[in-house]
């Protein structure tokens, strides 16, 4: 059986190698020099890089309502020349998870995310973003597990943002000692936030979203002010951010209405999230001087990615 040291090489060797030629961040990585970059989009392309992100898919199963009017069209995933892309939500003649057999008139969503590319367990994520506010909007940044019943894995919500609101939503979700649903939230129940805006000016304006996931504890910061850090629990058998083999990956989405946001209002030609960058960082680790048998699994862990990449 592998130790956890072992197990945290390992991964650690994978995702440093999995991005070697990525370019370093000098602002969070500055304070945090132990830190390693494993994964990295700036946005300076004409088209998406598709070896980092797929659209979100349409799936059969039950559909949430983040998923309801995703859509796989390119126009609602845009690369805006400038080192940004949006993703949109508009109302017009798409194909989306709500009707998927051709275009119609509907609202439509565009999403991305790393499932098939790029999963890990263990880091700090930060990304830049802005977003446009209206009725019935709903941008977030977040994380799920690879595997497992939700909540039964855990869900790391970065940064969800609703309608007008001046708040941001932070939020860990999974189950309690008893097997319940239960969360931790920027959020409190009387309506105010560690995580919020002061004034339109800055509620129109690129902001940094980020969380530090360790196996002892997961902290929430917005603009490099943590929000919010809640403990791995060592009296919930249920915890699961510090599980064996639990990896997670990225989701950025746009989506519209549904029973939490609520109604979707006028969007006049759409509404968008852009975003600047996503950085994705290793957690440290000491690790010893590679010896001969470190570089040659070093070697397989290069060829096996480049391989999976290339599918």
């Amino acid at each position: 059986m592998k130790t956890r040291f072992t197990r945290c090489l390992l991964l650690s060797l994978a995702l440093a190698t999995a991005s070697a030629t990525a370019d370093d961040y000098t602002g969070w990585k500055t304070s945090h020099p132990q830190w390693s970059l494993v994964f990295s989009d700036e946005f300076n392309g004409s088209t998406l890089d598709t070896t980092k992100w797929n659209r979100v898919d349409y799936v059969s199963w039950n559909v949430p309502d983040w998923r309801k009017y995703q859509s796989r069209d390119a126009e609602l995933v845009t690369m805006n020349g400038d080192g940004t892309v949006s993703l949109w939500g508009k109302y017009g003649n798409f194909t989306s998870q709500a009707d998927q057999t051709g275009a119609n008139d509907t609202y439509a969503c565009g999403g991305i995310f790393t499932q098939k590319t790029f999963t890990f367990q263990y880091g700090y994520v930060e990304v830049r973003a802005k977003f446009d506010c209206a009725p019935g909007v709903w941008p977030a940044i977040w994380m799920m597990p690879t595997s497992g019943t939700w909540p039964q894995n855990g869900e790391i919500d970065i940064m969800e943002h609703l309608n007008y609101d001046g708040i941001i939503y932070q939020t860990l979700h999974y189950n309690n000692a008893a097997g319940n649903k239960t969360s931790n939230t920027t959020v409190y129940g009387n309506g105010t936030s560690d995580a919020y805006f002061s004034t339109q000016e800055e509620k129109a304006a690129f902001h940094t979203y980020g969380v530090e996931w360790t196996p002892d504890h997961i902290s929430f910061l917005m603009d490099g002010r943590k929000t919010l850090t809640v403990n791995a629990d060592p009296n919930n058998p249920n915890w699961p951010f510090n599980k064996e083999n639990n990896p997670y990956y990225l989701l950025l989405d746009m989506q519209l209405g549904g029973s939490w946001v609520g109604e979707i209002g006028d969007i006049g030609d759409g509404v968008a999230m852009t975003l600047d960058y996503v950085r994705v960082y290793s957690t440290p680790a000491s690790v010893p001087e590679p010896t001969s048998s470190m570089l040659g699994l070093m070697g397989l862990v290069t060829f096996t990615l480049r391989h999976r990449r290339r599918k």
